[in-house]
């Protein structure tokens, strides 16, 4: 009698903890640290810091969302094939040997799958646009900005050619030792100093002195320039379309994930993960 109870408390021992169940299967401590580990490592290894309760907690409620959403994906007849998966992975930047992240990838790329199929009819009208621009206007506050013209000569000799040639109100033709890079907006306070003090008082048409760079001399032109304030809704109407549908094709997906989980038994142990 012992000897049975001595071998019952042995099995009940050795019987792996679980953090987790789907419909009856098991998700063990073990599956979750090798995954959880193998995720850290791969996605959060810039951090430098160690892994609190909560990054678990949620790492372990992606995790089964993520085979629930493979097992509707089979459901579905939607199938990501395993190229598809390894370009997404080399766009970023992740190792696709590790299978952890391979999985976790072909989930993202389910969802967005599902959420094509989801969001056909999801728009966006005018008056949606508008309503938004005027309730989150500071959302779209532009700083004091110069439009620059920068041209990047190899020494002192075509760096003073270059200035000539901007000076006379001509673009330089890019040539050996002279780069011509394109215009771009650039927000003044952001500027480095010294640019700050060569452009000033920032008049469009304003060339600077040559700048001495490691790699050669940098030449300047102003030619834009735009004054603080709240950027006009014809210039933000579509960002502000773009944001909106990310934020309708979310609540569609939450509403529609809700109803699916109503088809799942699922159990969390999250005392377990400590």
């Amino acid at each position: 009698m012992v000897c049975f109870l001595i071998l019952l408390l042995g099995i009940s021992l050795s019987f792996p903890k679980a953090v987790a169940e789907v419909n009856g299967r098991v998700i063990t401590l073990e599956e979750f640290n090798e995954a959880f580990s193998a995720y850290w490592e791969e996605i959060l290894h810039f951090s430098g810091r160690k892994p609190t309760f909560e990054d678990r907690r949620e790492f372990l409620f992606e995790y089964v969302k993520s085979l629930i959403l493979m097992d509707i994906a089979d459901q579905m007849g939607i199938d990501v094939e395993e190229e598809e998966v390894r370009e997404f992975l080399r766009r970023t930047g992740r190792r696709e040997a590790n299978p952890v992240i391979f999985n976790l990838a072909r989930t993202e790329l389910i969802v967005k799958e599902i959420s094509s199929l989801l969001l056909e009819s999801v728009g966006v009208t005018e008056g949606e646009i508008r309503a938004y621009y005027l309730l989150n206007r500071r959302e779209f506050y532009r700083p004091d900005q110069v439009k620059l013209l920068r041209v990047i000569a190899e020494d002192k000799e075509k760096a003073l050619q270059v200035y000539r040639i901007l000076r006379e109100g001509k673009v330089p033709e890019p040539s050996e030792g002279v780069i011509v890079g394109r215009e771009r907006w650039f927000s003044i306070q952001a500027l480095p100093e010294v640019v700050r003090r060569r452009i000033y008082p920032y008049r469009v048409g304003r060339v600077s002195r040559p700048i001495k760079l490691d790699t050669g001399y940098l030449i300047l032109k102003v030619t834009g320039r735009r004054k603080a304030g709240i950027l006009p809704l014809e210039e933000v109407k579509d960002l502000v379309r773009r944001k909106l549908l990310r934020i309708k094709r979310q609540e569609v997906f939450r509403e529609w994930f809700r109803e699916v989980l109503r088809r799942y038994e699922v159990k969390v142990y999250t005392e377990n993960l400590r």
